[in-house]
């Protein structure tokens, strides 16, 4: 009949539009095919290289935040990537600490919250901010201090010392209400009170995890984040402090110096240039 055959028509045309986008569609699609076959290979030698890059990176991790770059580099080039390769552990070629740990992201935003852009420092960066157990950075130049500040002032940051006579009423609070604390001026010496806080003493008591603080139980709220930074250019901490905490070396060397120096030059005489990476790392 005629109805039939105009709703024949018009199923017709609607799904000759619903094939003209589609083919619009692949179309478009077709120049991202390359990219993500690029992308499979990319993550497939990833995955196979994953074991021998997590070895290094916990290792890298555990030891190497008391040293300079030069040692730390020493360490992990001559060292331990030459054993792993040695006992035929699959592992990166060309292995980098901070692209494995660290995403572009996050490096831009320490960037922007006063960590130095050279290397080194975001090696230290990392360490910091990855690490499981609380960080003691060597900061005679105070440049961990100002980039914890900035990074942790949004989230209420609580600056304490242990000259003040209420300092663990302080920690005491914002373990409770999940607060970062920056303990400044620690010498070589911590405090006995600190103990449970350093080795994280956490029992479950029920839904409750509390911690004990002198004679008191606290409520612990995972939230919270313990640094400490030390003036000190060289100091020297018992075994029994180190393992309790990663030790992270801030002190800038005169190499140091001079990568922080290129790139602040870097930006000023090419801020397209910055402009680009950050395009780059948005992307």
């Amino acid at each position: 009949s005629v109805n039939s055959k105009e709703a024949l028509r018009k199923e017709s045309e609607e799904l000759e539009v619903k094939l003209a986008r589609a083919q619009s569609l692949v179309d478009g699609l077709g120049g991202e095919r390359s990219r993500w076959e690029g992308s499979i290979a990319t993550l497939e030698l990833a995955l196979t290289n994953l074991t021998g890059d997590c070895l290094l990176a916990a290792a890298f991790l555990s030891y190497c935040g008391p040293f300079d770059a030069e040692y730390r580099a020493s360490l992990l080039q001559q060292q331990w990537l030459k054993s792993v390769r040695t006992l035929q552990i699959p592992c990166s070629e060309h292995f980098d600490f901070c692209h494995f740990l660290a995403n572009n992201e996050d490096v831009r935003d320490w960037n922007i919250q006063g960590l130095p852009a050279d290397a080194f420092s975001t090696e230290n960066g990392v360490m910091v901010t990855r690490g499981t157990r609380w960080p003691l950075m060597i900061d005679p130049q105070e440049q961990a201090n100002k980039w914890i500040k900035n990074m942790e002032k949004a989230a209420g940051l609580k600056i304490i010392t242990l000259k003040q006579s209420d300092f663990l009423r302080t920690l005491e609070n914002a373990i409770q209400f999940g607060q970062p604390v920056l303990m400044q001026e620690v010498m070589e010496e911590l405090d006995p009170a600190l103990e449970p806080i350093m080795s994280r003493a956490i029992v479950k008591v029920g839904n409750r995890q509390i911690i004990k603080l002198g004679d008191r139980e606290v409520d612990y709220n995972i939230d919270f984040r313990f640094y400490l930074t030390t003036k000190l250019a060289n100091p020297h901490y018992a075994p029994e402090v180190c393992i309790k905490v990663t030790v992270v070396n801030f002190t800038v060397t005169f190499e140091g110096l001079e990568d922080q120096l290129l790139a602040d030059v870097a930006s000023l005489e090419r801020p397209d240039l910055e402009v680009k990476k950050e395009a780059l790392v948005v992307q």
